[in-house]
């Protein structure tokens, strides 16, 4: 059995935090974000399920809702803009920011709206927001 299919058998589902200092993430979102309720150090804490497609293929990215407000002042812009994400903070700083921005590669940017024309299958999203639930709640 492959990496891949074992992958599939297994589950985990596609997710992507950003967690270390100058981490990236390019992207395009490819559907409507959904609201991911959990603990966090003991606390309550919600975050935003992001599905977006990377150069890696389809992953929901979980991001604040300060940022993920950020990201909704572009969603006129979703069907033909990438963006890029940066982490500016060391590991659990509460002092972390994250850079948004939208991607200046037009090369990059086509080759992302391509891959979801070609490969992207809506089905994957309620499997990374299944995964994404049991890594939030613990």
């Amino acid at each position: 059995m492959s990496w891949t299919e074992k992958m599939k058998d297994w589950g985990g589902g596609e997710v992507a935090f950003l967690s270390e200092d100058g981490e990236a993430i390019i992207f395009i979102v490819v559907a409507d974000p959904e609201l991911l309720e959990g603990k966090f150090k003991g606390r309550l804490s919600e975050r935003i399920g992001c599905p977006v497609i990377t150069l890696e293929g389809y992953t929901l990215f979980i991001c604040g809702k300060r940022l993920a407000r950020r990201l909704s002042r572009y969603e006129e812009c979703f069907d033909d803009t990438a963006f890029m994400v940066v982490r500016r903070g060391e590991h659990n700083d509460i002092e972390t920011v994250y850079e948004l921005s939208k991607c200046t590669d037009p090369d990059l940017t086509a080759k992302l709206f391509e891959w979801k024309e070609e490969n992207f299958d809506a089905t994957q999203i309620e499997e990374s927001l299944d995964a994404a639930k049991k890594i939030i709640t613990g």
